[in-house]
């Protein structure tokens, strides 16, 4: 595994060209549609999170201190699904991904 770090910069500028940050949502989309219906489902989007163990490693479920537990860190997937949710109907769709990204 590698790790790019990106500075405020290189964000703008991929954010700026807008074939390529839209080619990079409709990709990104597409990976985690796993039913392939064309929205995003809680399980679907937490389903990714838990499998890049992002959150884990950054907020302390793996380090051994028990800064969060299992179920807190279902709680914080909720609260970014919901980030993600706008018109809060259970699903995001490609706009309310977007959006976010």
């Amino acid at each position: 595994m590698s790790v790019v770090i990106l500075d405020g910069a290189t964000i703008r500028e991929f954010v700026e060209d807008e074939a390529a940050f839209d080619s990079a949502v409709r990709d990104w989309f597409a990976i985690l549609d796993t039913n392939h219906d064309g929205l995003l489902s809680f399980s679907e989007m937490a389903g990714e999170l838990s499998s890049l163990r992002v959150l884990e490693t950054h907020f302390g479920v793996d380090d051994g201190a028990g800064r969060m537990g299992a179920e807190e860190l279902v709680v914080l997937y909720r609260e970014l699904f919901a980030r993600f949710d706008h018109d809060g109907d259970g699903s995001v769709d490609m706009e309310e991904f977007r959006s976010e990204m």
